[in-house]
């Protein structure tokens, strides 16, 4: 048994030095109708969908366009979000408002709507409670919907009630231009930028929807990165954001949990530059699913370089890894890209990074319509580093002799059974679980199931991937999820705050939001479809 776990986890090893850095192609979807650039990018029902933007010349374009059966459909907007916000609801829908009111970038505008995927269309809901471009917007749990951020105009905070619309709030403490705004706790929010409402440093004040303001330090020595124009959240109230060093230009990540901010450690950083010169990096998203999150760079030549950060490792006090996709093309300059759900990554239009007819490159003057795809979810085969692994498994070759002359012992009954020591593994693993219900610790970590099984993390996260086709975060939830269908189904008056505490989930929301990506239903819609079902109705 020692013998076999000691091979696997040579594997692991050679494994993951052998992707270290890789190299891929991009693959060309259907062309836009026509050029844009700085629109946002969703992909909404399985269908990328893009808003706003403007055009070539720098005319606003008010339209949105979703690609369907291999073509992409326009759908009119109520009115242009060039640079507003556009922020997904709990329904599955998107809000849309603010955005500069002219063409070449000029003044505020008030209008908003809402987009739906459903049925394409769009539905204006009024006018913000000031005219706003930059800003930024966060649905709450609630319901409503907080806005903060301006350019070139006083900034505050407002708040969106279904059916009373947009009324001032509070002032902030600091003018911002395109703030984040992300849920620290069930009933507070945080709102910070790296840009006043006038393109300047901002400082590292924090502004709270509930409470005082804080002064975070690390916010004055990097630069948080773009918005949330795609998923940061890794975790519960926990988020990853895009950043660089205000005067070495290094690139990094925060990691913001409820409001404690840090810098990931990551075990290389994030290329500043290629050959032919600095990467344009724009953005950051995370797809929880694989605990992988993605940044993409252009450089001045038009090539493209993925960084594939791996947080999986952090859970357990390690560094994050940082996996590098070099693509060779002549793609737009970095703007807003959306990660599907099969992990590609989706660039659409932008501007153009080489002089058009005279026109400077990298401008709002001159924009694209081609759209890209860069494949993320199985990253290719990288050349092999034949003298590293060579020499690494000479060393582990010779602890393995070591560790095979000292294993060495009697046959016993367990031996005489001649089990594989991955599957005696596997059903102590499942014993513990399911018998002892250990998925009930809302606490629990890879690392204190290894040391239940006196084995390391490596060799039980490889054993449930062969078990499950899952990591150990979705094996676990998956145990959870269906106890609280249990208890639903056997206590159908047990709240739902005492069914996620029962289950092992450490909120509501986490509850409520495995039990969505789980079952496609929300805890009460899958309740009343049980219930109805027991009682044959």
């Amino acid at each position: 048994m020692i013998v076999k776990r000691f091979f696997l986890i040579l594997l692991a090893v050679i494994t993951a030095a052998c992707s270290r850095s890789t190299g891929s192609d991009a693959l060309r979807w259907p062309d836009l109708p026509e050029p844009v650039a700085t629109t946002y990018v969703m992909v909404l029902n399985g269908e990328p969908t893009l808003f706003g933007g403007h055009s070539d010349g720098f005319l606003l374009s008010p339209a949105a366009w979703y690609l369907k059966d291999g073509a992409w459909h326009k759908v009119p907007m109520k009115y242009p979000h060039d640079f507003g916000f556009c922020t997904p609801l709990p329904d599955g829908r998107v809000m849309l408002g603010g955005g500069v009111a002219e063409a070449f970038g000029i003044g505020q505008s008030w209008g908003v709507e809402v987009y739906d995927p459903a049925s394409h269309s769009f539905t204006a809901i009024g006018i913000l409670d000031r005219k706003r471009a930059g800003a930024s917007a966060l649905a709450l749990p609630d319901g409503r919907v907080l806005v903060s951020g301006n350019w070139y105009a006083p900034d505050a905070m407002e708040i969106y009630e279904p059916g009373k619309g947009f009324t001032f709030l509070k002032d902030v403490t600091v003018q911002r231009n395109s703030p984040f705004i992300l849920a620290s706790s069930d009933d507070n929010v945080i709102i910070f930028s790296s840009q006043d409402n006038y393109g300047k440093p901002s400082d590292g004040t924090v502004d709270r929807l509930h409470g005082d303001p804080f002064r975070e330090p690390l916010l004055d020595e990097w630069e948080a990165w773009a918005t949330q124009r795609a998923d940061l959240s890794f975790g519960e109230y926990s988020y990853l954001v895009l950043a660089r060093h205000r005067e070495s230009k290094e690139w990094g990540v925060l990691r913001i949990v409820g409001e404690r901010f840090s810098l990931l450690e990551t075990d290389q950083p994030i290329p500043v530059s290629s050959e032919a010169g600095a990467y344009d990096w724009n953005q950051l998203a995370v797809d929880r699913s694989r605990r992988n999150a993605f940044t993409l760079g252009i450089d001045p030549e038009g090539n493209a370089c993925i960084a594939c950060i791996c947080y999986d490792p952090i859970f357990d006090g390690e560094k994050a890894k940082v996996v590098l996709t070099k693509v060779d093309g002549s793609f737009p300059s970095a703007g807003a890209f959306a990660l599907s759900p099969d992990g590609t990554i989706v660039l659409p239009g932008g501007n153009s990074i080489s002089p058009v007819d005279g026109v400077p490159a990298t401008n709002n003057f001159v924009t694209r319509r081609d759209v890209w795809v860069f494949p993320t979810k199985a990253l290719p085969k990288p050349s092999f580093p034949w003298p590293w692994a060579i020499a690494v498994c000479l060393l582990l070759l010779t602890a393995g002799a070591f560790f095979l002359r000292m294993g060495k012992r009697p046959a016993s009954a367990e031996d005489a059974e001649d089990l594989p020591a991955s599957q005696q593994l596997s059903e102590q693993l499942l014993q513990i679980i399911e018998k002892e219900e250990l998925f009930k610790q809302p606490d629990l970590r890879l690392t204190d199931i290894a040391a239940r099984l006196a084995t390391n993390r490596t060799y039980i996260s490889a054993i449930i991937k062969s078990l499950s086709g899952e990591n150990f975060s979705n094996l676990i939830n998956s145990y959870r999820v269906r106890h609280a269908q249990k208890l639903m189904k056997a206590h159908p008056d047990m709240s739902v705050t005492v069914i996620a505490e029962e289950s092992g989930f450490s909120s509501r929301s986490a509850f409520y939001r495995n039990f969505k990506e789980m079952t496609g239903l929300s805890p009460a819609e899958w309740k009343k479809s049980a219930l109805s079902t027991e009682n044959g109705k």
